[in-house]
């Protein structure tokens, strides 16, 4: 027995033994002896202390801002609603036609989490059922936007960030700083499959990012739910967990980067400088780039452009009808002929509405096709990938805006429809919808009007929109994994 475990410990001739190989089976327990070397090593290091700190502190603060943030929306959208509801309190008919009726988007309960840019995203879409009058969509203010940092403080933040610099950092002389050192060459020396030794390495950085990940991940959640005072559901918390099951999936990610690059490199310094190198790219200057390069492949047009638009509308509309719209009369006046100029104006405003609808509805489109391109682009970085998959996961980001507008669209409808409804039980109306003056004049029962109420992305949803995104990322994890493999197997330790 024991010259049995001599000979599989016994290293080449002319190398030292290692003191905490010696006694042990590499064949049966290799990766679990080096692991228990490595993760003191790497946890006892500085460079670790300060990454654990920065990542618990920056997924702290995300509960933090995002709890203020938070209640501030939240006061900020019942002051609208209370006003609303003040307007259309005692309103006729024919005047609610002409009151902006909002759809509001709720607060993002999950912004501490991935924020998707929901704090730069309007949240408020208000719509009258007169042609008359246009829509408005609008942000509600609450912040200064002179402060700096106005990049949102969430646990993204900390994934796409502060997570590959902490990797990079811990990893950057995981293989080639051994080398100079001469250990790397004393423990292949042993009969263990370089395979493991690679797999060891990944490991032991690993556990030693996803340690502090998940503490503070905790302590976010804790203050969130406690003094923070969001009130998270259970599907949150499964959204939650999705993007930290990523967080840990992308720090993996990272550390193979930095074993790759480390492996191809004869000294630290040089492993360090390329990894600083792709993290400035991948965090900095890919998304800049594609910002601009968004701009030149799908422009938005300006205000002149769309201003241009709408007075081509209006001429348009004015030879459709040979200058008989427009002319709206005293109603007991107009009831002599059955109001029939006031049908003309009224198929007028309403085709006019129709066109220039359009036109604003396609602006908006073009701008989150734009921000959409951008996001494709900005893809091509592993992190910001890892962003993406983030924000279809939770149900935020572009998603969660291009819902908020087709929902509020949809409401459109069915507040007309119940606004005929009202308007049909009066039988002195001229029921010419929705135009103030030709609509019932009774009063507006009290909740006789249908609410908003938007619907978040479910679980399920969330999972199959970010399905096409997590195959590339775990072909891209699967190909960096051969590659650093390959590389490693290779390494000349000489």
């Amino acid at each position: 027995m024991t010259g049995n475990l001599q000979s599989q410990i016994e290293p080449a001739p002319g190398t030292a033994a290692a003191p905490w190989l010696i006694g042990r089976s590499p064949r049966r327990s290799a990766v679990r002896t080096i692991l228990r070397k490595e993760i003191p090593q790497v946890a006892g290091s500085f460079r670790f202390k300060a990454s654990a700190f920065l990542l618990v502190a920056v997924m702290a603060l995300a509960a933090v801002t995002g709890g203020a943030r938070y209640r501030s929306e939240v006061l900020g959208q019942s002051a609208v609603m209370d006003g609303y509801s003040r307007e259309v309190s005692g309103a006729a008919i024919d005047q609610a036609a002409e009151i902006l009726h909002p759809a509001v988007k709720p607060p993002w309960r999950l912004a501490l989490v991935v924020d998707g840019g929901q704090t730069a995203t309007p949240n408020v879409y208000a719509q009258a059922l007169s042609a008359l009058v246009a829509p408005e969509i609008r942000q509600i203010h609450s912040s200064n936007y002179r402060l700096p940092g106005r990049e949102p403080l969430d646990w993204m933040f900390a994934i796409r960030v502060v997570l590959p610099l902490a990797a990079f950092l811990l990893g950057y002389d995981a293989v080639c700083g051994e080398r100079r050192e001469g250990t790397l060459k004393l423990l292949l020396s042993y009969p263990v499959a370089r395979w493991k030794v690679l797999a060891s390495k990944l490991l032991a950085i690993w556990i030693c990012l996803a340690a502090p990940l998940l503490a503070g991940a905790a302590v976010s959640l804790l203050l969130a739910l406690g003094p923070a005072g969001i009130p998270l559901e259970p599907g949150d918390l499964a959204k939650a967990g999705l993007v930290l099951l990523l967080g840990l999936w992308a720090a993996a990610f990272f550390v193979l980067i930095a074993l790759l690059v480390s492996s191809l490199s004869r000294n630290p310094s040089a492993s360090a400088s390329v990894l600083v190198w792709l993290w400035v790219t991948g965090v900095i200057a890919v998304p800049a780039l594609t910002d601009v390069l968004a701009h030149l492949l799908r422009p938005i047009p300006a205000e002149g452009e769309v201003r241009l638009q709408m007075e081509a509308i209006d001429r348009r509309i004015a030879r459709e009808h040979g200058g008989r719209e427009g002319h709206w009369r005293q109603p007991e006046w107009a009831a002599a002929d059955g109001f029939a100029w006031e049908r003309t104006s009224a198929a007028a405003e309403n085709r006019r509405f129709v066109l220039q609808e359009e036109v604003r509805r396609g602006l908006l489109r073009r701008k989150i096709g734009q921000a959409r391109l951008a996001g494709r682009l900005a893809s091509l970085s592993p992190v910001a990938m890892t962003e993406d998959a983030a924000e279809l996961l939770a149900g935020s980001g572009l998603g969660r805006d291009q819902s908020f507008l087709d929902q509020a669209w949809s409401f459109r409808p069915v507040l007309a429809n119940r606004f005929q409804a009202l308007d049909a039980r009066d039988p002195r109306s001229p029921h010419i919808l929705f135009f103030s003056g030709y609509l019932s004049k009774r009063p507006v029962e009290a909740g006789a009007l249908p609410r908003f109420a938007f619907r978040e992305r479910t679980v399920r949803q969330g999972l199959a929109a970010a399905r096409p995104t997590l195959a590339v990322f775990a072909l891209e994890t699967a190909a960096l994994a051969a590659a650093s493999l390959f590389v490693f197997s290779r390494y000349d330790v000489g």
